[in-house]
This record gives C-alpha cells, sequence and structure tokens, in this order.
C-alpha cells in the first residue's frame, strides 16, 4: 500500500464486529450509509434511544423545527421532497428514518443500548466496547457519532431543582400527556429551544414568563409550506444541487474572505456591519415589542456571531401579549412553589421549561477521564484536558487506533451539519476500504499528520479572527459564553478553507490514507514475539 503499511501476518482472533456505531442521529446514519456504500456490511449501530435520528426523537418539544432552510437539511445522496421551508421536527425524524431505512441500517442497529466505556486491545487489534448493562461488544473500528450537543443542561447550575413541587419540564424529553393551559409558566433560556417553545405555548398558558441571562439575536423566519413551484423544485436533482452549493459558495467566500484580508480590516469590517445591524435590530424590536423596557433588553449587547443567531417566527411578539413578560433580574435559586430572583422576590409557576442548553462537544470536560482508552493507556479526556481540542481532519489523533469522530474539532466545514457528517463519514469508509485492500486491519493516523494539521487550523488568519472575535471580545469583554468558544480559550469549531481550489472542507474527498495512517495486521502479541525471535 504504503511505507506506512507494515506486517501483514493475520490475526488469530477475531472480533464480533468490524465496525460499532456509537449513535443514531444525522451522524449514525451517515456513518452507516458511507460504510454500506463503500460495501462493508458487518456492523452495527448502537443507541440510547428506541429509534434512528438522534435529536428529532428527542426533541419533540411545541414547535420544534428547523432553523436553517430544509434543502440544507439533507443527504446529497438522498434529497427530500420537503413540504416547507423550513421543516417541522416530525418531518425531519421522518426523514431521517427513512434514509436509514432505505440503507438497511435497521437491520444492523441495537437500541435502548448506553455505551459507558471503550478500551483498545492492542495485542489483538480491536476495541472492548462495555455496555451499560456489563455485555462487551468487540470491533475492529469505532465510530463515534454522538453529535455535538451532548446531554442538556438539567438545571443550568441554578440551585434547588429538586426543591420545585410543579412540572419540571426539560426541551429535551418534553412531556406530552402534562396539560400546561391555562396554567402560570416560566421558561428559561432565550436560545433556539426557547424560541420555538415561547411563540408554541404563549396563547395557550394564563401567564408566561422568560427569563433571559443573555439577549439572543433572533431574525424573522420566512417559513411556509411549498406551493406548486416549491414542489416541483423539491423533486429537481439539479435544484437540490444548486442548493448545496450555493450554501458552501456563500460561506466559503466568507472564510477566505477572512483568510485574505488582515485580522484587523476584517475584525473592523465585521463590528461596522454589527453596528449598523443592531440599530436596524432596534428599529425592528420597535415594531414587533410594545414594553420599551423589553425592547431594550432584548438588543444583543454582543456580537452577531457571539452565540448562533436564530430565526424565531412569534418569539418577539410574546412580549407584547397580555399575559407574555421578559424577565432578566437574575435567577438565585429554584423553591417548592417556582423561582426566587436576586432581587428576592418570589415567583410561583406550574410548570418551568428548562431551555438551557447542552453540554457541547467543543468542551474539553465533555471528554469523562477514563471513558476511552487507547493505545499504551492514552486516555482521550485526560488528553483534551492537558493539550486541549484538537483532531486530524477533526475526526481522529494519534493513539486511537481505529477509532474516529464524526464530529471533532475543527471539524464544522462552513456548510450544513448533515454535510459535515456525511464528509467526515466519508474520510473514515475510505480509511477502512484503504486498509481492507492491503489485507490490514489497524489504521492510525501518523502524528506527523496530525501536528501538521492541528498547526494549520491554529495558525490559519480566519482562526486568528475567530480566536480574537470569539474569546477575547466576546467571551471576555461581554461574558458571552456560548459552544463557539470553550473553557481553554479556543475557538475549536469553524474550520478554515485555504482557498477555493484546494479547500479543506473538501478534505474527505481529496486525502489520500496512504499518506496520512499507518496499516499494520492485527497480530497478536503472541504470534509478534515468535516473529521477531525468527
Amino acid at each position: 500500500m504504503s511505507s506506512n503499511t507494515v506486517d501483514n501476518t493475520a490475526p488469530e482472533s477475531l472480533p464480533e464486529f468490524d465496525a460499532v456505531i456509537i449513535g443514531a442521529g444525522v451522524g449514525g446514519i451517515a456513518a452507516g450509509c458511507q460504510l454500506r456504500r463503500a460495501g462493508i456490511d458487518n456492523f452495527v449501530i448502537l443507541d440510547r434511544r428506541a429509534d434512528f435520528s438522534g435529536t428529532w426523537i428527542a426533541n419533540t418539544y411545541p414547535g420544534v423545527a428547523l432553523d436553517v432552510p430544509s434543502t440544507s437539511y439533507e443527504f446529497t445522496f438522498a434529497p427530500n421532497q420537503w413540504t416547507r421551508v423550513f421543516a417541522e421536527g416530525s418531518e425531519v425524524r421522518e426523514y431521517c428514518q427513512r434514509v436509514a431505512r432505505e440503507h438497511g441500517l435497521y437491520e444492523r442497529a441495537r437500541f435502548g443500548v448506553n455505551v459507558r466505556r471503550e478500551v483498545w486491545d492492542d495485542d489483538n487489534g480491536y476495541w472492548n466496547v462495555h455496555l451499560a448493562d456489563g455485555s462487551v461488544l468487540t470491533t475492529r473500528y469505532v465510530l463515534c457519532a454522538t453529535g455535538f450537543f451532548l446531554e442538556p443542561r438539567s438545571n443550568a447550575g441554578i440551585p434547588g431543582v429538586d426543591e420545585f413541587a410543579g412540572k419540571l419540564m426539560i426541551s429535551a424529553g418534553w412531556d406530552h400527556d402534562y396539560d400546561y393551559a391555562g396554567k402560570r409558566v416560566a421558561v428559561i433560556g432565550t436560545g433556539a429551544s426557547s424560541m420555538q417553545i415561547v411563540p408554541s405555548i404563549a396563547s395557550k398558558v394564563g401567564h408566561l414568563d422568560v427569563y433571559q441571562r443573555t439577549a439572543t439575536w433572533c431574525f424573522p423566519k420566512p417559513d411556509f409550506a411549498f406551493g406548486r413551484i416549491g414542489r416541483r423544485l423539491m423533486r429537481s436533482q439539479r435544484f437540490h444541487t444548486f442548493a448545496y452549493m450555493a450554501n458552501w459558495y456563500v460561506y466559503q467566500a466568507i472564510v477566505v474572505g477572512a483568510e485574505k484580508v488582515p485580522p484587523r480590516v476584517s475584525l473592523a469590517l465585521l463590528q461596522g456591519l454589527e453596528g449598523a445591524l443592531r440599530a436596524a435590530y432596534r428599529l425592528y424590536l420597535r415594531a414587533l415589542v410594545n414594553d420599551p423596557d423589553a425592547r431594550r433588553a432584548l438588543v444583543p449587547r454582543h456580537g452577531l456571531m457571539a452565540n448562533m443567531p436564530t430565526f424565531g417566527r412569534g418569539f418577539l411578539q410574546s412580549f407584547s401579549r397580555k399575559n407574555g413578560n421578559l424577565v432578566t433580574t437574575p435567577i438565585e435559586r429554584f423553591t417548592a412553589n417556582g423561582i426566587r430572583t436576586t432581587d428576592g422576590v418570589e415567583h410561583g409557576y406550574d410548570m418551568i421549561v428548562l431551555a438551557t442548553g447542552f453540554t457541547p462537544a467543543s468542551e474539553p470536560e465533555s471528554f469523562p477521564t477514563g471513558a476511552v482508552l487507547g493505545r499504551d493507556g492514552f486516555d482521550l479526556g485526560e488528553f483534551y484536558r492537558a493539550n486541549g481540542m484538537q483532531a486530524y481532519a477533526g475526526v481522529t489523533i494519534p493513539k486511537m487506533p481505529n477509532r474516529w469522530f464524526l464530529y471533532g474539532p475543527y471539524g464544522w466545514n462552513g456548510v450544513t451539519w448533515v454535510s459535515m457528517m456525511e464528509n467526515s463519514a466519508l474520510h473514515v469508509a475510505k480509511v477502512i476500504a484503504a486498509a481492507k485492500a492491503g489485507e490490514t486491519e489497524v489504521v492510525e493516523v501518523t502524528p506527523q499528520a496530525h501536528e501538521s494539521w492541528h498547526r494549520t487550523m491554529t495558525s490559519s488568519p480566519f482562526t486568528a479572527v475567530a480566536q480574537e472575535y470569539l474569546v477575547e471580545i466576546q467571551r471576555k469583554r461581554h461574558n458571552v459564553h456560548s459552544y463557539f468558544s470553550n473553557s481553554r480559550g479556543e475557538a475549536p469549531i469553524l474550520r478554515p478553507s485555504a482557498g477555493f481550489r484546494d479547500s479543506l472542507w473538501n478534505h474527505s474527498e481529496s486525502f489520500d490514507p496512504a499518506a496520512d495512517y499507518t496499516f499494520r495486521a492485527a497480530v497478536p502479541k503472541q504470534n509478534r514475539e515468535s516473529t521477531d525471535a525468527a
């Protein structure tokens, strides 16, 4: 195969599976489809939930829908005939499950399964995947497709959550049997989930308080059901391809521009644009929100990209309703009756909705120590805490043979989540296919390839702009803690481009596995020793 290919002695101990995919959301579906397209069929998909679609199984709250155009949320090999500009959650869920069904993934899935630990066995060249029920699966390869938003924040750091005697509702796990009609309700948070929940329940509840710590940019959402022309476009493969490429080129142009222009100029242009946008946003609020105090509080102090801006239908208008109220006084604690704010006032509620976000994969602390152990005792959690977030091509690191993330540091390729998952899965499938073609089983990215990639990520002018903007200005100056930056002061989300022609966003299509990975046979230790002695 290459100079990186070594000993081809056949292994004695074979694992149960060629691959284990952890997660049955968009990433798990992408991984399964790409493996099957590469001729790899002996794999299993594990998920703690009851079906495919990941976040769309967990998030069924009122108003749940895409906050990106529907055509941005599809695989290039499985275009969908969407019914709306921004599809509702049920339609997205049905799409994901249809793709899984059409590609034979249900036959390879196990649901209601929790993975507790992954341990590499270097003697036999495979992973031991420890499950919550005490059983262990053996697999040659592991593809971690658990997504970017890992666990919902169950209390947002507010004490006393167990004291509340009413109904506590978490956005990622909505109880549809609870009747909130006419009740006093509080929603904590003003992010994307809150912007969908609030207008969906505002007309049904008796009173609604929305607790805001940080204002969020909320733009009008041009959502509507497709008519005759729209439905015709949805049936056109050319239109889907055009929509994808338009996304790619628009985002690419922004990143390439930031790489070509001096960082100070980029920052000045961005902040100038934000100043004009903020003035326009104030006028926009005047048209929608009657209360002048609420209008002032709803204007973000921070920049446009400090946290993810979102599209909302009716969120801002909710504060002009007689039963709608914006609360900006910080929360001190939960009480038996509701919430006590720092001014000493206790607010009583029948239901409190926690729309307080998730633990993101951009934080080193999101990777527990002892949970993933690679070659020579390498601990993924310890490594990230000590060295920060990094991964070759956003998918793997040295000392982690045969294991990949479907999302990793600097993994965002600037287009959409679905296309990123598709491209990451393509990378993995190419490496595994190369190993099989060369009759080897153990693959590992070289330290040189990893270090070169990480230098490119961290030294890019685009990364310098992102670091200054997201960490120094937004996080430190405006105290905005979003998933774009982490506790180490890194901004390990967005991937630089390096230009249109040799874009790093297309790395999965252009890279040569033989150049950046080592390949060897999975030889039991006793066989290697006998071979060496001979």
